[in-house]
């Protein structure tokens, strides 16, 4: 999955970021529990959802090879979280 997010007034170690895109790997049964994970974890890391960009299901044969590691850390976490963040336009 795949967030738009802002930073919230409590998150204070970002300096100029003014957004992200945050790629989401979670290993769970539903879409739903991954989409509900997601967002509860973002948001206590003191992010703002904008929108859900994107939603996807993943295995070994479908990831690109450039976010494996991703993939296959979430296999051993159960969830892995990369922001892409933005500078103040």
């Amino acid at each position: 999955m795949t967030y738009h997010v802002k930073p919230t007034s409590n998150k204070k170690d970002i300096n100029d970021t003014k957004g992200a895109f945050v790629n989401c790997y979670i290993v769970t049964d539903t879409l739903k529990n991954a989409d509900k994970i997601a967002r509860q974890e973002i948001e206590e890391m003191d992010w703002f959802i904008l929108e859900r960009e994107e939603v996807q299901t993943i295995d070994n044969e479908s990831i690109e090879d450039d976010k494996k590691e991703y993939y296959e850390q979430a296999l051993i976490d159960k969830t892995v979280f990369v922001f892409y963040t933005y500078p103040e336009l």
